[in-house]
């Protein structure tokens, strides 16, 4: 027991041999585990975060695709499509020069 390390609660400043959470009050002691916990903490929320935050131009054309005017509709649905078909040739492209590139 004379390597085992000793550390002292943060919040009731009490010490623990060996641990991870405090045996007095359930705090994370741990360093390195209180940071892991961290970093998934912030990753969750950052998820989140990407989830709800869209693009606003796509958001945009999404809604205006469905929208009961038909001047409003048509005209969106053709430029959607006209780049829907752009980006269809440009992965084709790209797939050609990468597998000629192999």
């Amino acid at each position: 027991m004379a390597n085992s390390p000793y550390r002292t609660c943060p919040k009731c400043k009490k010490d623990n041999i060996n641990r991870d959470y405090c045996a007095y009050c359930g705090a994370v002691i741990n360093p390195y585990l209180k940071r892991k916990l961290e970093r998934k903490e912030r990753e969750v929320i950052e998820e989140k975060l990407a989830k709800a935050k869209g693009n606003r131009i796509t958001d945009l054309f999404e809604k205006a695709r469905v929208h009961r005017n038909p001047f409003i509709r048509f005209p969106v649905q053709f430029l959607y499509s006209i780049w829907v078909i752009v980006l269809a040739i440009g992965s084709f492209l790209a797939f050609l020069v990468g597998y000629i590139a192999a």
